[in-house]
This record gives structure tokens, sequence and C-alpha cells, in this order.
């Protein structure tokens, strides 16, 4: 009958058996995966290799691989999951073994910044908040420092900062809460993620620098939000930034599809040259500075 056994002869970081005797096989994403399964029998077995599902967007459940190595050039985290050789030979039941493998990343964190003022005391004087909010996708989990300067805050060390994780959040998410802010409260902030290390992945930081003035966006149009032209015409939008610290970035979109081709977009500066009916519709001016929540301006272009 026939038999079989895994082995790896890619780029594993760590190879252990689990508790359950399954192994699994810890590699970083964009390395190689190479899995061989070793058979043996007579007459000399069929191998195939079938993958359960990851995740939806992995195409390898409708695939299957018929050779003994299964190589897979820069795996993806959705490429993670169960693999199974299985080799039959029509001489008993056929040998079914599996993996396990883990895809380990660590993405760049995104640190977004909140600030509610709130009046106190009979208006005498404002209190203001800031929320700090670190967010990163990892595997495994990542582990959150945050740092004012070069120093670790927390909690314990001073009761004007609150550390705390939000709930119903997409992927990891860190909070830092500047309470009833003070003038040493305006520094630079720093959110570093780390997943200790493994397959020899490095940390990774986000600094934000909060001022007196850091500010949301704000925008206006240099057209009225209705643009009614004649086909053939040259159109130029522009729109301007009336606030924001630091500065914020501006963004041309087209709902739903892309800009129109030959529309160059360059920072709030959007033109048209000779305009078709095709090119009617919404186009929004978004600008963001991971202040508060990014400002959006619409024009309605009619060409007719």
């Amino acid at each position: 009958p026939a038999q079989a056994q895994i082995v790896h002869a890619g780029q594993a970081c760590v190879v252990k058996e689990d508790n359950i005797s399954e192994r699994v096989y810890t590699i970083r994403e964009g390395d190689t995966l190479v899995l061989q399964c070793l058979v043996t029998g007579h007459p000399r077995p069929q191998v195939r290799w079938t993958k359960t599902a990851g995740s939806a967007s992995d195409k390898f459940q409708e695939t299957s691989v018929f050779n003994e190595t299964l190589r897979i050039e820069r795996i993806a985290r959705t490429q993670g999951g169960r693999y199974y050789c299985k080799a039959e030979n029509g001489v008993g039941v056929p040998a079914i073994k599996s993996i396990r493998v883990d895809v380990q990343y660590l993405d760049e964190p995104v640190l977004t910044v909140h600030q509610t003022v709130s009046d106190v005391r009979g208006n005498f004087y404002q209190e203001k908040t800031v929320f700090l909010r670190c967010t990163v996708n990892s595997n495994p989990p990542a582990r959150f420092i945050w740092k004012r300067g070069s120093d670790t805050l927390s909690h314990s060390q001073d009761n004007g900062v609150d550390i705390y994780e939000p709930l119903y959040t997409q992927g990891e998410t860190k909070v830092l809460k500047l309470k009833n802010l003070r003038p040493q409260d305006y520094a630079s902030y720093t959110c570093q993620v780390s997943v200790r290390n493994v397959c020899g992945i490095p940390d990774k930081a986000v600094t934000f620098w909060l001022t007196n003035t850091t500010a949301p966006p704000a925008l206006k149009l240099s057209v009225n939000e209705t643009l009614v032209v004649n086909p053939g015409e040259n159109v130029t939008v522009q729109c301007l930034l009336t606030g924001g610290d630091p500065l914020p970035q501006l963004q041309w979109s087209h709902g739903p599809g892309l800009l129109p081709l030959g529309a160059l977009a360059q920072g709030g500066t959007l033109s048209i040259p000779s305009v078709q009916a095709r090119d009617s519709g919404y186009y929004n001016c978004t600008a963001t500075n991971n202040v508060g929540n990014p400002a959006k301006k619409t024009v309605n272009l009619l060409v007719r």
C-alpha cells in the first residue's frame, strides 16, 4: 500500500510539531514555500496536493497539484492554511498526510488623531482631549509600545495618559488617550509595533508630532458644486486647502470609475482637456492628514 511523508525544503522559520501531532510550518510572507510529499509503495502511488479553505480569495481550492513537490513563490497571507498530500496506488486505503502553513507578516502601522474639546466649569476654560489611534495588521498579533519622544509611556507612570484597546475595530488597535491636554503633551508620539522578531521580522513604527495647531483638513472649491460646460472645452477645477496641520494630501477621484483619459490631477488641480459628454459625473476631491476625518468636496460636471 501507499505511504506518505511531508518534508519541507523552503524558507521555513520554524517547523514544529503541534500538540495534536500535526506539523506546523511557519514562513514569512513573500518567501518561497516548498513542500515535498515523499511516497513509497508498489505500484508507484499517484500524489495529489489539496488545501482546505484558508481564505475565499485563494485560488488553490479549485486546483490540485499532481506532483510530489508543492512550490509557492512569494507566498501571501491568504495562502496560509492546511495542505494535504494524498498518495494512492489502488492497493489498500490511500495515505493522507497534512501540514499547517502559518504565514507571518507585520504591516506598516497607521496612526490617526482625534481631538475633542469640552467646556468645563461654566465655560471658564476648555478641556482638550486627544486620542492617538494606532492600527496594524499582523500575524502573530502585534505588541504595541507608545512613546513620547524617546520615553515609553504607561498609565502607571503618567496619570495624564490612558492606553486601551477599543472595542469593534478592524485589525489590531491601541489607543493612547491624552486627558485634559497639558503643555508637555505637545510632543512627538511614536507607536512601535512588534511581533517579537518572529521569522526575523523587524519592529515597525510610525511617529506623529502633536502641536497646538494640529487640525483636521478643510477644503473649498474654485467652482460651484455643479459645473455646466460645452463639449470640447478645457475644464480646470481647483480644490483649495483652507485648513489642516500637518499639511493634508489631496486626491481627486471620479465615481464610480477612473478619471477620464487625458485628465490630469496634480495636487489640488484637476484638468480635463477637450471634455466630452462621457466625462460627465461626480468628481471628488479628498484631503487627508490622519487628523480627524478626511475632508471631501464634490463637483457635479455636466457636459452638454
